[in-house]
């Protein structure tokens, strides 16, 4: 994880929210459902992607609305749509980890 974000991906907030999406979710990859597929989900992802301009608004970080939950596959794919490179991996927590500057 992006080291502006280690705090509150820590929080018992995000921990609460995380838990509560993925039961909504029924604990199934929402990105595979789309394409037909019944995968597990092992991460919450956020829509639109968490920022140190937008970390602080609950709207975006903590919002059901904006988080879907994904499996590890799906969630890589967001991310590196997202920062357009393959330079990071997934932990154990399903959480993505950057292996290069992380101030990008």
């Amino acid at each position: 994880m992006r080291e502006f974000a280690k705090e509150f991906y820590h929080s018992k907030a995000w921990i609460k929210t995380r838990d509560y999406v993925l039961k909504r979710d029924l604990h199934l990859c929402q990105e595979c459902l789309k394409k037909g597929k019944l995968t597990p989900a092992k991460a919450v992802h956020h829509i639109i992607h968490l920022s140190p301009e937008n970390i602080d608004d609950a709207r975006i970080s903590l919002d059901p609305d904006n988080l879907e939950s994904v499996c590890q596959d799906c969630h890589a794919e967001l991310h590196r749509e997202y920062r357009g490179d393959e330079r990071f991996y997934i932990d154990e927590f399903g959480e993505i980890q950057i292996t290069n500057d992380e101030s990008q």
